[in-house]
């Protein structure tokens, strides 16, 4: 249930950024969801068109989603990978690399807007 706190928080967000854009509407939000975030989608996406209402700005705005993966960095190699299901081994040399990005974020990656 914490994707109605998230999708306030995003709400609020996004109405502030259109409105220092001078925008009549809030068309699209792109958003950067973290495989390991434990977002649901169609909930935060329920969530804000609730919240967005029939009048405000982000009224009808479509949430658009693209997953990012965790990443890892192999010092052996020398390389940057996503780990695949349940091993987390470099697909190059298989040595574990370290951890760089958990994948556990929410992050709006651009807002379309009519002005």
């Amino acid at each position: 249930m914490h994707e109605l706190a998230v999708a306030a928080q995003l709400l609020q967000l996004v109405e502030a950024e259109a409105r220092k854009a001078g925008a009549r509407r809030v068309l699209a939000v792109h958003l950067a969801l973290g495989e390991n975030s434990h977002i649901n989608e169609g909930a935060l996406r329920f969530h804000f068109e609730r919240l967005a209402g029939w009048e405000g700005l982000a009224s009808g705005a479509e949430l658009r989603f693209r997953r990012e993966p965790m990443r890892f960095r192999c010092h052996e190699c020398d390389a940057d990978y996503a780990p695949s299901v349940g091993d987390w081994r470099c697909p190059g040399c298989g040595r574990l690399g370290k951890l760089v990005d958990a994948g556990d974020e929410l992050r709006v990656e651009d807002i379309e807007v009519e002005v």
